[in-house]
């Protein structure tokens, strides 16, 4: 491919000029002619295609049920299969593009190591003898000199398959690091909204089936943009629209989804959490909030004392006792109930004694001082009246009066968040308000009444059995050495350069890529690359070369999912387990990723703790009270091909029990637990209650959108999920390269057109590409997709322009938390 761009020359520019030369009819040589006509024979039929089951599984969430169409022992195209319930029948561009995957220019066909710089590209071939002794040398080395701690293992989401994928702590990838002791690297991403809500949930699923949009009257979509990102979802919403259903966007964008929207609510970048809580400012001002919801199904009556800390019965001389014996510490549990004022006997008791706890009022109990937590929250609600709320996240106050007015009196509303809001420093403060909308107005929980993202995984991740699959014995009874540690990418270079982590000696020599493209998908691009170049020894298992494999020591070539068996396990778009047919052999000497993990741990000298195949790792995982109850056997997958995960029925999430300490709605805590530690000292004032902030970077009246002027919203592509398919050559007939979309106002102002060539820049770094104009886009927005390697910009790099600066508390890459200023080039 390098060879053919460098001579100007490509199969595109090939058939376009063909197409060119024929209407200008300079092919002359191809035109019909009568004579010199020779008799050919009649073509031989075409053999009959062989069909196999395939999943398509790259984490956009959709998890297509696929037909796999194999003719001569290769694949020759993709088709949609029937699922179990055919509402969920869906294919896409990426589905049905999987040739071009597998037979792509850019496959990985066997085992490769670098013999030039990092990031050249420049390898030769080797066996998988040669790979294999080459890594175990390496790693025996650094086990025996430092410890297995010295190896760090590092999982993406780009296969979500039980055996060759990652599959959050279910699939076998954590049974290969268990096994080896390593540590481990979290990804770091999509965190946002799932620590936020969690503040009001407790983590509890509120998100039905979307076979429940048509039980809605109102279904709202809030930071996603399903026509582009989950185009496998967006019929059950138009369905429901076509039914009578009102269709309400809320996002800056007028896209195609907002194209759809019976009403559109443009709300600036980053300030979903401002628009939230003047919407429950409106709610409250008219009475909108059931007394009895804020008495009985919040915490609305706790008690908090001047440290922040909630008035518990101990603190009012009631002895705390034993609960059941705590999991994590084998000590048993210590209840001691937070306290609640009982209106009918005048005292403070336990919250769960009363159904009258007063909201207000209460000022001192025995001398100690104290607030509810619903003065709490309304002192901060109350700042957030719609005039203040519309001047900062740009929806007008008549409008936000009437977003609160369809939560109060057009229900069920059914709201639909995935990623819009999730990809900012502030997200989780963001989330928390937005979850309250549904909750206190009794929008969860019921037919037609939800919240959340539509991601079909829990059983997979509570019911399955793990702790057998994935935390293997040897034959002695031994059991595995266990994950090490966990760091986060923000940490890694500081604990190459100074071999402590958290206090602790830690030297990491070597790092595994599994399932992923940090080099690429990471934010602060010189950052990931110079720490990738500080260890010492890379491997990077992928099936094309990436950019991240170019900075590998050992490239292994990994099977595409039609080249082996596996489970299609973890989906947002239906609930279904998808059996994943062996289709064709590996092309080239590529293997399957469970395979690759037996050999290096037999090289090691720790194949006991891999003795299993992968019929047997998946009977394992499914070995279940709750897989059998359900049918979700893997002799019922190996014939059907699919099973459900939830009893027949749309399901209903419950909204009864909260997973917070009161099991009810959370309107503030008093424990801050960050999703990660580092070292510093936290502000837990934010972190107990309600708190909005703008945007670190890109938030309108901060010091850096004044020196960078333009929010840059980092968007998703139809021909991508997120790096995978940017080696197929169908789909860059489409999308050939980055571009950047502009507002036209914007444009004009900085003299730029369609097709013109512009460079972003901020103090982070810059990327230099095409201009496209896109009327949809707000003055001040632009957009781009983080979808491309190195080589497809002409200067810089998309990934070098978001910080990898995280949140106080919440470890969560901030793709959308981004400012740049435009330079025509």
């Amino acid at each position: 491919m390098q060879d053919e761009k460098a001579h100007g020359f490509t199969r595109r520019s090939f058939i376009k000029g063909a197409a060119v030369l024929t209407a200008a009819g300079a092919l002359v040589g191809c035109s019909p002619k009568a004579e010199n006509l020779e008799e050919v024979k009649e073509p031989e039929s075409i053999p009959a295609d062989e069909i196999y089951a395939g999943v398509c599984r790259g984490n956009c969430g959709g998890g297509c049920f696929l037909n796999v169409h194999v003719r001569d022992g290769q694949v020759v195209r993709t088709t949609a299969r029937d699922m179990p319930d055919t509402q969920y029948n869906r294919i896409c561009t990426k589905g049905l593009t999987h040739v071009g995957r597998i037979y792509g220019a850019d496959r990985v066909l066997y085992p490769m190591k670098r013999v030039g710089e990092r990031g050249s590209n420049d390898f030769e071939r080797i066996s998988w003898d040669e790979a294999l002794d080459t890594i175990a040398e390496k790693w025996n080395g650094y086990r025996e000199q430092f410890g297995p701690t010295s190896i760090m293992f590092f999982l993406g989401s780009g296969n979500y398959a039980a055996l060759s994928g990652s599959c959050n702590g279910a699939g076998a990838y954590q049974r290969f690091v268990n096994a080896l002791g390593c540590s481990y690297c979290s990804l770091d991403v999509d965190a946002a909204v799932g620590f936020g809500s969690k503040r009001a949930t407790g983590g509890i699923d509120l998100a039905n089936e979307l076979t429940d949009r048509k039980n809605a009257k109102t279904q709202v979509i809030w930071g996603n943009n399903p026509t582009i990102s989950l185009m496998h979802t967006m019929h059950f919403f138009m369905e429901a629209k076509e039914n009578g259903t009102r269709f309400v966007v809320i996002d800056p964008v007028y896209n195609a989804t907002a194209s759809k929207a019976d009403w559109w609510v443009p709300v600036k970048g980053g300030t979903d959490g401002a628009l939230a809580l003047g919407v429950l400012n409106v709610l409250f001002e008219n009475g909108w909030i059931d007394e009895d919801m804020l008495r009985n199904k919040t915490n609305c009556g706790l008690l908090i004392k001047e440290d922040g800390k909630f008035l518990r019965m101990s603190d009012l001389g009631v002895e705390p006792t034993e609960g059941e014996l705590d999991p994590a510490t084998g000590e048993p549990t210590v209840i001691d109930p937070p306290a609640v004022w009982d209106e009918a006997s005048g005292t403070a008791v336990a919250f769960s004694e009363t159904t009258s706890p007063v909201l207000e009022g209460i000022t001192e109990v025995e001398g100690i001082k104290v607030q509810t937590v619903y003065e709490n929250a309304m002192g901060y609600i109350s700042q957030y009246p719609p005039a203040t709320a519309s001047g900062i996240c740009g929806v007008a106050e008549d409008d936000i009066r009437e977003l609160a007015r369809i939560y109060h009196e057009d229900g069920p509303v059914t709201t639909e968040i995935m990623m819009g809001m999730n990809h900012y420093r502030n997200g989780h403060y963001s989330a928390w308000p937005v979850y309250l909308v549904s909750l206190l107005t009794g929008n969860a929980g019921a037919p037609g009444a939800a919240i959340g993202q539509s991601e079909e995984y829990l059983p997979q991740l509570m019911y399955s059995n793990i702790a057998e699959a994935c935390y293997p014995s040897d034959s002695s009874g031994n059991p595995c050495p266990g994950q090490a540690n966990l760091l986060h990418t923000v940490q890694v270079s500081d604990v190459l350069e100074t071999g402590k982590f958290l206090g602790e000696d830690l030297t990491i020599k070597s790092a595994y890529i599994h399932c992923s493209n940090p080099i690429v998908t990471m934010c602060d691009h010189e950052y990931t690359q110079n720490w990738f170049d500080k260890l010492e020894f890379v491997v990077v298992a992928d099936m094309c070369m990436t950019e991240t494999c170019k900075h590998a020591d050992i490239v292994l070539p990994s099977a595409h999912w039609f080249e082996q068996v596996d489970l299609g396990f973890l989906f947002s778009s239906h609930p279904y387990l998808l059996w994943q047919d062996k289709c064709i052999e590996p092309v080239g000497e590529a293997k399957p990723d469970f395979q690759i993990f037996g050999l290096l741990l037999d090289k090691l000298g720790l194949g006991e703790f891999w003795n299993i195949s992968e019929e047997e790792y998946l009977e394992t995982l499914l070995d279940s009270d709750y897989w059998r109850s359900v049918g979700c056997t893997v002799e019922k997958l190996k014939t059907d091909k699919a099973a459900r995960i939830y009893p027949e029925g749309d399901k209903i999430a419950q909204a009864e029990v909260f997973g917070t300490e009161t099991g009810r709605i959370g309107l503030y805590q008093e424990t801050v637990t960050p999703a990660y530690v580092s070292g510093k000292e936290i502000d837990e004032s934010i972190e107990r209650g309600l708190h909005w902030e703008t945007p670190t970077f890109a938030g309108a009246d901060r010091e850096y959108r004044q020196a960078h002027p333009y929010h840059l919203l980092s968007e998703h592509m139809r021909t991508h999920t997120h790096t995978q398919w940017w080696d197929c050559e169908y789909v860059k007939e489409y999308e050939p390269e980055p571009i950047v979309r502009l507002n036209p106002d914007d444009a004009a102002e900085l003299g730029l057109s369609e097709g013109d060539t512009a460079k972003l820049f901020n103090d982070q770094g810059f990327v230099v590409m095409k201009v496209a104009i896109n009327a949809g886009l707000p003055r001040g927005m632009i957009s781009s997709a983080r979808s491309w390697q190195k080589d497809d910009f002409i200067d810089g790099h998309f990934a070098s322009l978001p910080s990898r600066e995280y949140n106080q508390v919440c470890a969560n890459q901030a793709f959308n938390d981004v400012a740049v200023s435009i330079e025509k080039m």
